[in-house]
């Protein structure tokens, strides 16, 4: 027996559907019932989740565990870990971020939400690349009315 018929059989032992567990690990349904109708393999990082989730050891759904000698793999932040970190991100959404984008002209908000969507895209190092490159253009382009609007944004 594979790894995605031993993922069905916990599944049912434990009474979750496909559909519960992809909503409480993120995976995407389509994905959790590829691995079970195939029978196949599972990536480490997927089967990390969905262990979290079930609370059953590792290494019942994935053979590439990189962690083999460690006994505590890391655990996955519960449903209200989760939601407080969420509650956490809107808080500094609107109490600074909201400040921010108000200081836009309507007809720059577009503009701006491709910004974010390209930054979220990139890779960590050309992130990192990006803010380097920002704060030379900072230096030497800065509009200093809006640079005092923003010191005053708390």
């Amino acid at each position: 027996m594979g790894y995605g018929k031993n993922l069905k059989n916990l599944l049912d032992e434990k009474g979750v559907t496909v559909k519960e567990l992809a909503r409480k690990t993120g995976i995407a349904p389509t994905t959790l019932y590829s691995i079970i109708q195939r029978d196949a393999a599972i990536r480490f990082d997927t089967a990390l989740r969905i262990s979290n989730i079930l609370d059953i050891p590792i290494n019942s759904i994935c053979k590439d565990n990189p962690y083999e000698n460690i006994e505590t793999l890391p655990k996955l932040p519960s449903d209200k870990e989760r939601l407080m970190i969420n509650m956490g991100k809107k808080a500094y959404f609107s109490d600074r971020t909201l400040k921010i984008i108000r200081n836009f002209d309507y007809t720059e908000l577009p503009t701006v939400d491709q910004l974010i969507a390209d930054f979220y895209v990139l890779d960590d190092a050309t992130r990192q690349d990006l803010f380097e490159y920002m704060a030379v253009l900072k230096k030497n382009h800065s509009n200093a009315e809006r640079m005092k609007v923003l010191r005053g944004i708390k």
